[in-house]
């Protein structure tokens, strides 16, 4: 069943998924790194879960070229910003 399971992408990124809440939830309650470090690091799992999120379960591998080329500027200036804003205040 485990290898059934393994050989459907989707189910591969949910794994992912999980282990990148997981990591950034370590990073989050008890972690060595400077806060600076840490929550940059939370913002970029972040955005790499919303990446996966929107390319294999709202389908955007399969979409036009321009559409997933919107979601990814989006999410690199969403991502920018985010971290920008978090180190300026």
């Amino acid at each position: 069943m485990l290898r059934t399971l393994l050989r459907d992408r989707t189910s591969v990124v949910w794994l992912a998924l999980i282990a990148a809440t997981l990591a950034s939830w370590t990073l989050g309650v008890g972690h060595g790194l400077p806060d600076q470090y840490a929550a940059v690091t939370i913002i970029v799992i972040a955005s790499a879960k919303v990446h996966f999120v929107g390319r294999y379960f709202m389908e955007l591998r399969d979409a036009p070229t321009a559409l997933a080329a919107v979601f990814e500027g989006w999410l690199c200036v969403v991502t920018c910003v985010l971290i920008g804003m978090y180190l300026l205040a």
